[in-house]
């Protein structure tokens, strides 16, 4: 393999490190004077949007084999801004159809299922997630914007690595909905005009470290306390709790998930889609995350050159 997919990259650590089972001693600090207690942040919680319906039953269904086009096709049909949202798509210039769609019926079997269900999750999150998250160096409207290229990134990360279509799925919605516990950290953030860049040399670039000293808590304990008022499946919360920090107790299947969304993300990251130039966020790779997410040598190469299309697509079709 080159060496210039590399080359951008530092070495560090091993991204597998792993953590003890989720303890409150262990996302909680005592450091800092404006850390936030546990019950401010629950009453954060509280105010987070709820997940749209269609997206709680479709989550259900990442992943699962056994459901198919008819399930989705009556789930988007209860959803009349979701509809309108899918044929606004197969009529734009993306797909370059020689005629107008006007069913769901036809939307559906040309999307097609494994990438609508895709399609649909992000649709139905877009305003959740297109927040001010400055404070964590984001540009307008960034978080949607890297989520939706990282969900992408991991997609097909997932298929280059011969993972099923519903597993490559599953990918899709962990790096869609892996940081949304900033969703409650970045406004508090924001008002205390507290704002994380980019991390000196020599310094690890642990932005949960960095969360904890300022408030007391960092985005993987909050988003696992939002993945479950969203009713979340088990595996989307593994992601989000622990993509920064892979828990000794995972397992095979579990492990190849967090590597390929960290894998993803950092991918992204260092392309700076979404974040301004002296963001706070991890962009080194290190081989390992390659190995766990079951790429080679040569799919990763294969994967890097096809990164902007990967990510102009994301893009257009988010």
């Amino acid at each position: 393999m080159a060496d210039d997919p590399f080359q951008r990259f530092g070495k560090t650590a091993s991204p597998l490190s792993t953590a003890p089972a989720a303890a409150p001693g262990f996302f909680r600090s005592g450091a800092g004077a404006g850390v936030l207690t546990e019950g401010e942040i629950l009453g954060l919680i509280e105010r987070i949007p709820s997940m749209p319906v269609i997206v709680t039953q479709l989550l259900t269904k990442v992943g699962n084999a056994s459901a198919n086009s008819g399930d989705l096709e009556d789930l988007i049909k209860q959803d009349l801004a979701i509809a309108g949202r899918l044929l606004k798509l197969v009529n734009s210039p993306f797909f370059g159809l020689g005629h107008q769609v006007a069913s769901i019926s036809e939307a559906v079997q040309i999307v097609g299922y494994s990438s609508l269900k895709c399609l649909v999750i992000a649709a139905s999150t877009a305003n959740i997630l297109a927040v001010d998250l400055s404070s964590y160096g984001f540009s307008d409207r960034g978080l949607w914007r890297n989520a939706v290229a990282t969900a992408a990134v991991a997609r097909a990360i997932g298929l280059k690595a011969k993972a099923t279509p519903s597993e490559s799925e599953t990918y899709f919605a962990a790096g869609l909905l892996r940081d949304i516990g900033m969703l409650v950290l970045g406004p508090v953030l924001g008002q205390r005009q507290q704002r994380l860049s980019a991390v000196p040399a020599g310094k690890e670039h642990d932005i949960q470290a960095r969360e904890r000293e300022a408030l007391g808590f960092d985005h993987g304990w909050v988003g696992e306390r939002v993945a479950a008022k969203w009713s979340l499946p088990a595996n989307l919360t593994l992601c989000i709790v622990h993509h920064h920090r892979f828990p000794a107790t995972a397992t095979m299947e579990e492990l190849r998930l967090l590597a390929t969304v960290r894998l993803a993300e950092r991918l992204v990251y260092a392309t700076g889609v979404g974040v301004v130039k002296d963001h706070p966020f991890d962009a080194r790779l290190e081989p390992i995350l390659i190995q766990a997410s079951g790429l080679g040598a040569e799919r990763f190469e294969g994967l890097v050159k096809e990164l902007p299309q990967i990510i102009k697509t994301a893009e257009m079709s988010g």
